[in-house]
């Protein structure tokens, strides 16, 4: 679900084409807190999309460029804002703006309120796959590239092809944007360790789907692992690992969290579907799930083992906003991942 974006003219966010906005004569900021529940009628709507902005950006020039207009427009956005609040909202800080506690209270209550009217106009009562037009953005986990990916999009585009998919992979950022509307569904590893968190927010659900089995290779004409890769070999060996952009944790603390193992690497690559690919006429070991592994046995030469040593049991977990229970077209999608990937 694309995040509502502002597509009203610049003269809606100008204080002149409401005169219910203008500024006190007086200049001063009018305190009309106690008046706000008889004002509502004089709040305009459109400008919850600045104030969402403003308040995530803590940047007049950033939250404009984020909704497509002028900093001047958004700049008498924020005064008309102020002017209702009866509140600064920013202050600047030294040479940075920072949300006053006003603004800072109203941050999850306007970002909510902004995702629950987009659920509400994007929901459609019913929903018919031949003939829907709906926009999802799916969030995969590399683990779930090969096979399950192309398995989604086959029976989307056969089924639903007015459905529109955009294909992302997985970040350490996924829960915020499961949370701030900026993806609609995503299939990860279930493992709270690599999120860096205690629990799933109480706003998600999820539905746990495949085991995932880990398992390490080498070249094929490797110089020291023939047919078996033993314990020490496999720890005495140089290794490469995959670390996905937006992950804050080294490559060795990523390991720790999946495997609740040490080891030393020495090189990284971008993403696990890397891995296989720079293995060729080195001594590098490479530490990857068995489907990717797979994904690339018959095409590349490599050798495959299992991991000469017992590791933390994982699955894949399929996470959403419970904002999406009753959307129909939600439903239809999330039920098809989780089904083929149940298949699998």
């Amino acid at each position: 679900m694309a995040i509502l974006r502002s597509t009203l003219g610049e003269d809606l966010l100008h204080p002149k084409c409401n005169a219910a906005w203008r500024r006190p004569r007086s200049g001063k900021m009018a305190n009309r807190s106690g008046q706000h529940r008889m004002q509502f009628h004089r709040f305009d709507l459109n400008l919850l999309i600045a104030l969402d902005t403003l308040l995530r950006e803590k940047n007049i020039t950033r939250a404009a460029e984020k909704v497509f207009v002028s900093q001047p427009a958004m700049s008498a956005a924020l005064h008309r804002l102020r002017d209702y609040f009866g509140d600064p909202l920013l202050v600047r800080v030294g040479r940075d703006m920072e949300l006053s506690p006003r603004g800072q209270s109203l941050v999850e209550p306007v970002r909510e309120a902004l995702l629950l009217i987009q659920a509400t106009l994007g929901t459609q009562p019913t929903f018919t796959a031949a003939t829907t037009q709906r926009e999802f953005t799916l969030i995969l986990s590399e683990e779930a590239v090969p096979g399950l990916l192309p398995a989604i999009l086959q029976r989307v585009s056969t089924e639903a092809p007015g459905i529109r998919i955009n294909i992302e992979l997985v970040s350490h950022s996924i829960l915020n944007r499961l949370e701030y509307g900026e993806a609609d569904l995503c299939l990860c590893l279930d493992s709270l360790r690599l999120l860096d968190v205690r629990a799933y927010p109480e706003t998600l659900r999820g539905v746990r789907l495949r085991p995932v089995r880990w398992v390490c290779i080498v070249d094929r004409d490797h110089p020291t692992v023939g047919d078996s890769i033993s314990s020490e070999q496999y720890f005495a060996l140089p290794h490469v690992f995959g670390r996905p952009s937006g992950y804050t944790a080294t490559a060795e603390e990523l390991v720790r969290r999946l495997l609740d193992i040490d080891l030393p690497v020495h090189i990284t690559v971008p993403s696990l579907l890397h891995l296989p690919l720079v293995l060729r006429g080195t001594r590098l070991v490479a530490t990857l799930p068995e489907r990717v592994a797979q994904m690339f046995a018959t095409t590349l030469p490599i050798k495959t083992f299992p991991l000469p040593f017992e590791v933390p049991a994982l699955h894949e977990i399929l996470l959403w906003h419970k904002r999406h229970d009753s959307d129909p077209a939600h439903t239809w999608l999330r039920d098809l991942v989780a089904r083929l990937a149940q298949e699998m």
